[in-house]
């Protein structure tokens, strides 16, 4: 870590999980979709990212909003990244997300309020 590096100790001391992730393209004839959120006291952001099969980018989204929550941000990426690709045809979508709460809301919508 960048702090050990510098010694700089902070206290209470900070577990930290690190984990791999390897993106995988989609199959032939495939658009992936990855959407994301984040929030802060503030300000809440979402964006989602779309590449094919040859990982060409195809689209890309970013919106900033006032402060709702997190949960909101990472469905409202979601919606969005379906909304957009139905607008451009893309009938063959697979959407990826971080959000685990994400995808409970589409298994079962009454996790949404």
């Amino acid at each position: 870590m960048i702090l050990k590096k510098f010694k700089i100790n902070i206290h209470p001391p900070i577990t930290t999980v690190i984990k791999e992730v390897i993106w995988c393209p989609p199959m032939h004839n495939w658009i992936k979709g990855n959407s994301d959120g984040s929030s802060t006291a503030n300000f809440t952001a979402r964006g989602v990212i779309f590449r094919n099969c040859d990982s060409k980018l195809l689209l890309w989204l970013a919106e900033n909003h006032g402060s709702v929550s997190s949960l909101h941000d990472e469905l409202m990426g979601a919606i969005r990244a379906i909304e957009n690709a139905f607008q451009k045809g893309w009938h063959n979508f697979w959407l990826e997300s971080d959000s685990s709460m994400v995808v409970l809301a589409f298994n079962n919508d009454s996790v949404v309020p």
